[in-house]
């Protein structure tokens, strides 16, 4: 993999216009990758453009340096495209054909290796495989670099929850507060910025929840009406499906949010063995072995329950 990272990093140094691609619905991890590597290859005299799809970006990151510059078109011109956190090409929310080299940048076990160049790590976070990669290439981690990653190293762990958390992880972390990450800024930035309109969401999801087989799974949904009715963004329902997993007999949470008329994002979580990629998978989405996700009618949650047997989870 060292050798894949050196080869990617050459066609980064051949390049002169880059855009770095996060997923749509971002979350703390896609968009630390990018602007980790932004600084970098700013100061290597790119053109770095940052890209995403979505309309609005989840305001707690915007604590990090150069959160502003993101656009949700992509620039007219440029010769490679960095995608981050994106299990596949069309969690990008990009249609039209892509005509340039792609270097993927990925820590989900349900990537398709899309690009051209594939980093993809059994790891936390993306952003940690960036630190290798960047560590691979005899990079140096500044401080502004540093608190990206680590931003999206607590993000996407629920600050070091996760399976797949190990030494290795701690170490890096412990590696991203000498080089100048701040724990506490990232901590009080990401925890502690609730709106009010955040809290009326949550109680809504709260009275939506249902417990099936035996309490064994627990679904709770929040429609497009629940949005309206609170105030809320599609960021501040992000932490719901972390409540209902929380829940003492609950194996399986599924939390289903809905994007369109009888269209919803599926997000599954669970504990143990139970591995929720294969039910994202089986649906068109991906994901990793507690965490996953998926796009579809709201029919399909009969499908997901018909599924599992009680001794499954």
């Amino acid at each position: 993999m060292i050798k894949d990272m050196q080869k990617a990093f050459k066609k980064i140094l051949d390049s002169n216009s880059i855009v770095l691609v996060t997923h749509i619905n971002p979350d703390g991890d896609t968009i630390g990758s990018a602007l980790a590597l932004y600084p970098l290859l700013n100061r290597m005299g790119k053109k770095v453009y940052l890209f995403n799809k979505s309309k609005e970006l989840p305001k707690q990151y915007d604590f990090l340096p150069n959160f502003s510059k993101f656009k949700d078109k992509l620039p007219s011109k440029y010769d490679l495209m960095i995608v981050l956190d994106a299990g596949d090409i069309k969690r990008t929310g990009i249609n039209e054909e892509i005509k340039v080299p792609i270097i993927n940048i990925d820590h989900h076990k349900s990537t398709t290796n899309f690009g051209n160049f594939n980093i993809v790590l059994n790891s936390p976070s993306t952003t940690l495989v960036v630190y290798e990669f960047l560590i691979a290439n005899k990079i140096k981690i500044s401080r502004d670099i540093a608190q990206a990653i680590y931003t999206g190293l607590v993000s996407d762990t629920e600050f070091f929850l996760y399976r797949g958390v190990d030494e290795r992880t701690f170490e890096i972390a412990s590696k991203l507060v000498k080089a100048g990450a701040n724990p506490a800024v990232v901590g009080e930035n990401i925890k502690g910025r609730d709106s009010l309109a955040k809290l009326r969401l949550t109680e809504l999801f709260l009275k939506s929840i249902e417990l099936k087989k035996d309490a064994r799974v627990a679904v709770g949904v929040l429609t497009q009406r629940d949005f309206l009715k609170s105030g809320a963004t599609i960021s501040d329902s992000e932490h719901l499906v972390n409540i209902i997993i929380s829940l003492a007999t609950v194996k399986l949470a599924i939390f289903m949010r809905e994007l369109d008329k009888n269209i919803y994002k599926f997000s599954l979580r669970s504990k143990g063995n139970l591995d929720v990629s294969k039910i994202a998978i089986n649906f068109g989405g991906g994901g990793h072995l507690n965490a996953a996700g998926f796009i579809g009618e709201k029919n399909l949650l009969e499908k997901i329950l018909e599924g599992i047997e009680v001794e499954d989870v």
